[in-house]
């Protein structure tokens, strides 16, 4: 039988500073009942308190860069597979309710993360908070096991220029993009997805938003609404406007979230 989903933390540190406990804390307290495993390397002798302890190689928790490999490593989503979803969750996030989750599994949606905004086209030195061409940030991101590994064993590269590339590549350069998809194309006789992730030049969770959908047509993403309602990870009054004024399932990021709570009644203890 498979399980609807688990919580994964990936960490790299060996103790936790009050921020991580505060969200620990959060964590443990919402997801109770839920499966939880720490993702770290051997090495690192932290134990957390309701999780079990999954290893990976120590080189994936060197660097952000090197974390990317991690969630590019088919053994990854290969170790969840008794998992329906796996819901990442980093120690910057404050956990509310888990009452949105299920509607989405419902849905079969693929890849979801709180909506982070993309800078202007013409104005390089703010970000849009709000806007069509928002990603979805992997910190708290709940993934499909089974899609996620469908894309990675992919060799068919389907419909290049769609929609999501299109957009991402306004801001990225379309010429990166031409010359990976390019040699990616070339790779006759090994899997395509895992050369095009191996020489990706964004973050991973640029290439859960924008390109996986071109390894795996049925790769299902969400409306900007329904990352909202997910997750918020900025001016968390901003969007909880946006959202009609209700809470989604957590904050994402190192943000003045306390505070926000407290004036919207909200007790996280």
């Amino acid at each position: 039988m498979i399980n609807d989903y688990c919580i994964v933390t990936p960490f790299h540190k060996n103790k936790l500073d009050k921020y991580e406990r505060m969200s620990l804390k959060s964590i443990n307290k919402v997801f109770k009942e839920k499966k939880k495993f720490l993702v770290t390397f051997r090495e690192n002798k932290l134990n957390l308190k309701g999780f079990e302890n999954k290893y990976f190689d120590k080189n994936f928790f060197k660097s952000i860069q090197t974390y990317n490999k991690l969630c590019f490593n088919l053994d990854f989503y290969k170790s969840f597979l008794e998992f329906k979803y796996i819901l990442i969750c980093h120690l910057d996030v404050i956990v509310l309710q888990k009452e949105n989750i299920n509607e989405l599994i419902n849905l079969n949606i693929s890849y979801i993360g709180a909506p982070s905004g993309k800078k202007n086209i013409f104005d390089r030195t703010r970000k849009k908070l709000w806007g069509i061409r928002y990603f979805c940030n992997g910190g708290f991101s709940l993934r499909k096991t089974k899609d996620f590994i469908e894309v990675l064993n992919s060799n068919l590269v389907q419909n290049p220029f769609n929609y999501y590339t299109r957009y991402e590549c306004l801001k990225s350069g379309f010429l990166k993009y031409f010359y990976l998809l390019v040699k990616t194309l070339k790779q006759n006789n090994s899997n395509k997805a895992k050369y095009f992730t191996e020489n990706f030049y964004l973050h991973e969770d640029s290439f859960w938003t924008y390109f996986a959908k071109i390894f795996y047509k049925d790769f299902k993403l969400p409306t900007l609404e329904q990352t909202n309602n997910f997750a918020f990870d900025g001016d968390p009054f901003f969007f909880y406007e946006k959202n009609n004024y209700k809470l989604p399932v957590a904050l994402h990021g190192h943000f003045d979230y306390p505070n926000f709570l407290r004036k919207i009644k909200f007790d996280i203890n």
